[in-house]
């Protein structure tokens, strides 16, 4: 479940930042994420894509993790 609100937060912002861009710049759709992509110079935009995927594996892993608490309470309460 945490996967699919990363997942949902993730993709909606983006598709948010690129409606504005589409909006503002008037601009094709491919032109705009490009421009996500490299307006990060502050940040650098290698540390915006390594963080995103640090985030989606850090939240499969908390998923993983109360999946495996899940079934061993279920595992106790039957035993």
């Amino acid at each position: 479940m945490v996967t699919f609100a990363y997942l949902l937060v993730f993709t909606s912002m983006g598709i948010l930042t690129i409606g504005l861009d589409i909006f503002v710049f008037h601009e094709g759709f491919m032109k705009c994420f490009k421009k996500i992509y490299e307006a990060e110079v502050g940040a650098g935009a290698i540390t915006i894509v390594f963080t995103a995927i640090f985030g989606f594996a850090w939240s499969i892993v908390v998923d993983f993790r109360l999946w495996k608490n899940k079934k061993q309470g279920k595992q106790k309460t039957q035993g």
